[in-house]
């Protein structure tokens, strides 16, 4: 039975999680602006995620108990001789209870994020009017994605069925099914552990370096700003397309009156976004945009008439290019704060007063200013100007070799014998104590750092990205609520054969843990796991290097693709100029008293 240990520590740790998934997810989410089902579905993955994290290490503690146990038994049935006795964790959770509490997890996190989460985010991009419209509509958006889940199932089918050592029953099914899921899992993390190792350091790194950011912060300001251009430009034109189908409608008793009046009301609901300059000018469609929008309608495949069709079609391209305009805003209100900061600490670090002073404009008075009245301008100039700095670098010189060690044991954890993993040797080495436990969660954690770091700062998922400040839109709290619970499975998975403790990797373990009873072993599948033991390791560590020698970020910028390469490169340094224009108008335009331009780009 468990102890009252157990059941406290156990408290302890669903509370730590509870309070841990609401902080961030008020950091990143607005619950009072946001639809509440969005913010309980979100809070429910980042919690069920977290608990995996949290309590994986706690599993793996009680399986060195049981495994001593059973080794006693065997010496006591082979030798005749006790051993001596094993010492029970003082947290200790029996195996039935974690079994359990896996399963639980485990599948709703699968339900999450191969059903709900998926037809959610669909449901709430679609254009069509109607519930029976949007359903169909998500289930067509997720067909390919579940196409390629249904191919994996099938070939591990097909290959296990033609196995004439294995009988097909429900339980490998069941397996079959959880290797399907973590082969996709796999598949991502391969990409985003792998840029993630080595570009988190790298992050810190140059965060520590106030010259070469505020140069990143510089071109980030100017590309911020143009993509925030775009983004009106396109708002602006759809705006006007919906002002011309809304004149199109012959009365109010036409079939489609009312959903062209939704499709305008939404168009309004915008401000019609006509501005030219950093979220200014705010406005009804100009004529320019009325005309592009009529050449449109004439010019459109559905012969420029009022159809469903293009109601539907235009109700979801205006959904995304609202979301796209508001978090451009959002993010260029950052990007400002962020380049005058740097500059602030650039312009000081040469400084002889040895107090920190402020360049004209204010654009600290959210979260620097209590860090301002706490230090007072002495403190605070040693802390911003030169300790904050060298705390940076250190960070970044521990996370590289945090990165390092995990690259080892990703390329030598299926070697069973010499073992040549650290992380495997030193977890052996303290079975059962609880500083093991503390080493586990660090990993894992560090591990689930790299990867979901790498999520949001690809292109690829540019439409989705996690902004602080409450300014993330529903789609990328959905999106990365789907994703925590898509990879966290099969990577904590990993880390279990990294540690060897994986009963089919690791020699002379006779048990296993809960997680692993519960989620099976790939080798199964004897082609998915030798795939896994040869290509996982060969894969990570190419793109490691890819990522260290910047490979996709120069071809991307060969490509004309707007990437920070150098400050000599002459496409970079035009951006860099552009950047300190920006921040030099804004100091001004705030200097002056002028705050409707801070008012509207805070208007998130």
């Amino acid at each position: 039975p468990m102890s009252g240990a157990g059941y406290s520590f156990l408290l302890f740790e669903i509370v730590c999680v509870v309070l841990l998934t609401a902080s961030l997810l008020h950091h990143y989410g607005n619950w009072r602006r946001q639809q509440l089902v969005v913010t309980g579905v979100t809070f429910l993955a980042w919690q069920f995620c977290f608990l995996i994290v949290f309590i994986l290490p706690t599993d793996i503690n009680c399986t060195f108990y049981e495994d001593c146990l059973m080794s006693n038994v065997s010496g006591l049935e082979a030798n005749g001789t006790s051993a001596p006795a094993c010492r029970e964790p003082w947290n200790h959770i029996p195996r039935a209870f974690l079994v359990s509490f896996w399963r639980v997890i485990y599948w709703s996190c699968q339900f999450l994020t191969w059903i709900f989460l998926p037809i959610m985010q669909s449901y709430a991009k679609a254009g069509e009017f109607n519930v029976l419209g949007k359903v169909k509509a998500s289930l067509v958006d997720n067909a390919l994605y579940y196409s390629t889940y249904l191919l994996i199932f099938a070939i591990c089918f097909i290959y296990v069925a033609t196995r004439p050592d294995i009988h097909i029953d429900f339980a490998q099914l069941r397996v079959i099914g959880i290797t399907a899921s973590n082969t996709w899992g796999l598949v991502l993390i391969v990409l985003f552990l792998g840029y993630g190792l080595v570009e988190l350091p790298r992050t810190v790194w140059s965060a520590g370096c106030p010259g070469e950011s505020l140069k990143r912060a510089y071109f980030r300001l100017a590309k911020v700003n143009s993509e925030l251009i775009e983004h009106q430009e396109e708002l602006e034109d759809l705006a006007a397309e919906a002002v011309q189908l809304a004149e199109c409608v012959p009365g109010p008793e036409h079939p489609l009156a009312a959903n062209a009046r939704t499709v305008a009301e939404l168009a309004e609901s915008s401000g019609y976004c006509g501005g030219r300059d950093a979220g200014l000018g705010r406005g009804k469609p100009t004529a320019s945009s009325i005309a592009a929008a009529r050449r449109r309608l004439n010019e459109d495949e559905d012969g420029g008439g009022l159809t469903a069709k293009r109601l539907v079609k235009l109700h979801c391209q205006l959904k995304k290019a609202i979301g796209l305009e508001q978090r451009s805003r959002c993010l260029l209100q950052e990007a400002y704060a962020s380049a005058a900061f740097l500059e602030d600490i650039e312009s000081n670090r040469g400084s002889r007063l040895h107090f920190f002073r402020r360049g004209e404009g204010d654009f600290d008075s959210e979260s620097g200013g209590l860090l301002r009245r706490l230090l007072g301008p002495g403190v605070e100039f040693y802390w911003k100007c030169h300790a904050r700095s060298w705390l940076l670098r250190g960070a970044a010189c521990f996370l590289l070799a945090a990165s390092g060690l995990m690259l080892w044991c990703e390329c030598t954890f299926f070697i069973k014998w010499p073992v040549l993993t650290p992380l495997a040797l030193l977890v052996q080495a303290g079975r059962g104590a609880l500083s093991v436990q503390l080493i586990c969660l660090l990993a894992i954690g560090y591990l689930c750092a790299c990867t979901y770091f790498t999520v949001f700062r690809l292109k690829l998922f540019n439409y989705f990205r996690l902004v602080p400040n409450h300014q993330t839109d529903e789609n990328s709290l959905i999106f990365s609520g789907m994703l925590f619970c898509r990879l966290t499975p099969p990577l904590c998975l990993n880390f279990l054969g990294l540690v060897h403790l994986d009963s089919h990797l690791a020699s002379g373990l006779k048990a296993q843990t809960a997680y692993t009873q519960l989620m099976g072993h790939l080798d199964l599948v004897a082609i998915i796991s030798n795939g896994v033991n040869l290509y996982f390791p060969i894969a990570i560590l190419l793109l490691a290097l890819a990522s260290y020698f910047r490979l996709g970020s120069r071809l991307l910028h060969c490509l004309g693709v707007q990437q920070f390469i150098s400050s000599d490169d002459e496409l970079t340094s035009d951006l860099l100029e552009e950047g300190r224009l920006l921040l030099r108008r804004e100091r001004a335009r705030r200097s002056r008293g002028a705050p409707a331009a801070a008012a509207r780009l805070a208007a998130c």
